[in-house]
């Protein structure tokens, strides 16, 4: 942890991670943005307890980093629950604590389809609900450009922190996959691909399952893979999300939009796609790159 790089944002605030007391059964989720954070969210909730009588995510949910929700109330939440705990952050590897006794599942998804997805995510962003009351220093979130292809080159090419090259107004994508994949040897840390889990849900579940000690069979597998479908949960976000998501225009379904990868196709231009080239390979190592780009095909 660089306890020289604060992460402070309208949205995140890294120093809330330093009263975080690790569980040896603990589960983090590690994802920058727009990746799968949600959906691995349920998968572990119902590998954890479960097809039938779930609690709801939103009881069982703790984003250490989320600067929205009061600290002491974050970690008095934490702290009570006595069952397995399912943690999310959106912070690099770096900017978090390291314990070995814990488990990490980063998903990674290719940037194209994130820009797709944080551009949707961004222009219906409810911005007065993050932008109230920053801390001294912090610079709000700007209105999202109209224009997708004005937001994709300045996401590409410019950073909120001083020490990131791109992910504005948010934290860096790039950067962020960088550093947990560089800790992928790690046998704590499980990296998932966003594709192979559109491609072959059962079998990165069962990745999932074995990695936590879930201990689920095939069938069990496949009833998590149905319950955790994209469509499953489009069609039943009043019960899975009820009160909705008050950060966005339109609550939940604006949150769940499309839920595919490959809408940048036909969208972004080939400048816009020669420039993400340029950016990736100065951040990205040749093997990440080539993850991102691919999954494990």
């Amino acid at each position: 942890m660089n306890e020289a790089r604060r992460y402070l944002h309208p949205i995140l605030d890294s120093a809330r991670w330093a009263r975080y007391q690790p569980r040896d059964d603990d589960v983090i989720v590690a994802t920058s943005f727009k990746s799968g954070t949600t959906w691995m969210q349920l998968i572990l909730l119902h590998l954890l307890y479960g097809v039938k009588d779930v609690p709801l995510l939103r009881d069982m949910d703790h984003w250490v980093d989320f600067r929205a929700l009061e600290e002491g109330k974050m970690l008095e939440r934490l702290e009570g629950q006595r069952s397995r705990r399912i943690i999310k952050t959106h912070l690099p590897f770096d900017a978090i604590p390291y314990h070995r006794e814990v488990k990490y599942i980063v998903v990674d998804r290719d940037p194209r389809d994130v820009g797709m997805s944080l551009w949707n995510h961004y222009r219906n962003m409810n911005l007065g609900y993050v932008n109230d009351n920053l801390p001294s220093g912090v610079k709000p979130i700007p209105p999202c450009p109209g224009d997708i292809h004005t937001f994709f080159r300045r996401w590409l090419t410019v950073g909120y922190f001083d020490w990131e090259q791109e992910g504005f107004p948010f934290w860096s994508n790039l950067r962020h996959v960088q550093t947990w994949f560089d800790v992928r040897g790690h046998d704590n840390v499980l990296h998932v691909h966003y594709g192979d889990l559109l491609r072959r849900p059962e079998s990165e579940i069962s990745r999932v399952a074995g990695f936590i000690g879930a201990g689920a069979d095939a069938d069990q597998v496949k009833q998590v893979s149905e319950v955790t479908s994209f469509n499953h949960v489009k069609s039943n976000l009043d019960a899975l999300f009820p009160g909705g998501y008050g950060l966005f225009r339109g609550g939940a379904d604006t949150f769940f939009n499309k839920g595919v990868n490959g809408r940048w196709k036909g969208v972004l231009t080939r400048d816009d796609l020669d420039l993400f080239e340029t950016v990736s390979r100065k951040i990205l190592s040749r093997e990440c790159r080539e993850w991102l780009a691919r999954g494990s095909m």
